[in-house]
């Protein structure tokens, strides 16, 4: 869990492929949401309409052990078409949405029902999650935030000023700590990292190693004998 720009997607990622789990990308989820109603052509400040659309959506994730959790509407993987500013900055309208947040919930928690999973998400350690193992909330500057997704966004070709990234971050900061539904929380039992100065490596590393301790605390627990 973390603010927009922190590393989430590329640490947990790497996280996960690093303890042999799968990898759960809820922001993926809601994007793919996103993009399926401007398609359609919703209005997306009409909430009733986005949740409608967001029931018929035919949304499916394939995880893998291996790599990124594809994305699909219906037949078609949506995966490299979700990341666009366009979607990025309609995204809130469809996950503040609480219709849209409860059908979400529901289908992760689905998808973790046998364990074995890394997820990322602002509500994943609060409401989603609330029983898992392990919660870190990830941090950053927004400017180092911005630094990263101007990086990630050049590398695959999307034409955007560093300013306008900064700029887009603040606002989804404000939003994200402002919502009714599903707003940014750190959980009461969650570990802090500062990743301003760390790479994705190092954070992910350090995730691996609070995961397997946490795994050998729980091992002593079990096999304690009983007095």
């Amino acid at each position: 869990v973390g603010p927009s720009g922190a590393g989430k997607s590329t640490i947990t990622r790497l996280a996960a492929q690093r303890l042999g789990l799968r990898y759960l990308d809820t922001g993926a989820m809601y994007r793919a949401l996103t993009l399926h109603c401007m398609r359609k052509g919703i209005k997306l400040d009409n909430s009733k309409a986005v949740a409608e659309a967001a029931r018929g959506a035919a949304l499916r994730c394939e995880l893998t052990l291996d790599g990124p959790m594809r994305v699909f509407l219906g037949a078609e993987d949506v995966t490299d078409k979700i990341r666009t500013q366009e979607v990025t900055r309609n995204i809130h309208y469809v996950a503040d949405v609480f219709e849209v947040r409860d059908l979400m919930v529901k289908m992760q928690r689905e998808i973790g029902r046998d364990g074995n999973l890394v997820t990322e998400g602002r509500d994943q350690g609060t409401v989603v999650f609330p029983d898992a193992a392990l919660k870190v909330f990830m941090f950053a500057t927004p400017e180092v935030r911005a630094r990263r997704r101007h990086a990630e966004l050049k590398a695959k070709g999307v034409e955007v000023s560093y300013e306008e990234v900064l700029e887009d971050i603040s606002r989804r900061d404000y939003l994200d700590q402002g919502r009714e539904v599903g707003a940014l929380r750190k959980a009461r039992d969650a570990v802090e990292l500062d990743t301003s100065s760390l790479t994705p490596e190092e954070v992910s590393e350090a995730i691996v190693k609070l995961a397997k301790n946490r795994l050998m605390m729980r091992t002593r627990k079990v096999e304690r004998p009983k007095p």
